[in-house]
């Protein structure tokens, strides 16, 4: 009795464990679905001409998906993001949510492409950080910029899309923390910098 007691604990335990984690659907997103990122975002996620478009192509998966619900809580997001992205995401099911974070997150990945003395300042302060009060980017966003889990990609994004996500964030035009609390003390020339390093146009 004791022995079926605790199995049947541990398949619950097992079960609640699962549902709090994102399930990415295993089948293609539709391709109309796909069609309509992709007339912002670019073929493949690749990229836009427009500098506050993000690209999509090669971002970690849990990330797309996390940011396809943020949509859906106006302090998530720039105004712009809010007003393109809002009526599209709340049309999206969860399984097409995770459907399409997988197709992208499996494109091929835009590389950084950031060279010359503000690039390698933004290196430094990738890499590093800058004391007191701005720690290293590459603790949660990986060594190269390619993120990781919820942490975004963001090696090979347009430099004026981070450079614009920097600010939103620094003035808490946009709630993410705790980038709130390291971008609070970045200065535009900073931003700037990293941005250089990060991007690729």
């Amino acid at each position: 009795m004791k022995k079926v007691l605790a199995l049947a604990f541990l398949s619950c335990g097992s079960l609640a464990s699962l549902s709090t984690r994102p399930v990415f659907a295993q089948t293609a997103p539709p391709a109309q679905l796909v069609q309509s990122c992709e007339a912002c975002h670019g073929k493949g996620g690749g990229g836009s001409p427009e500098q506050d478009v993000p690209r999509l192509n090669g971002q970690q998966k849990g990330y797309l998906l996390m940011r396809l619900r943020e949509f859906l809580d106006p302090t998530r997001g720039t105004p712009h993001a809010n007003r393109m992205m809002w009526p599209n995401a709340a049309r999206i099911s969860d399984d097409q949510a995770a459907a399409l974070a997988d197709y992208f997150s499996r494109q091929p990945a835009t590389p950084a492409g950031g060279f010359g003395p503000l690039a390698q300042k933004g290196a430094e302060i990738f890499q590093h950080g800058d004391k007191p009060d701005i720690p290293a980017c590459s603790a949660c966003h990986g060594q190269n910029g390619e993120g990781a889990g919820d942490a975004p990609r963001l090696a090979g994004q347009k430099e004026g899309y981070l450079t614009g996500q920097l600010q939103a964030l620094s003035m808490t035009a946009r709630v993410a923390d705790p980038m709130n609390h390291h971008a609070w003390d970045m200065s535009m020339d900073q931003i700037k910098a990293v941005s250089a390093y990060l991007a690729h146009d």
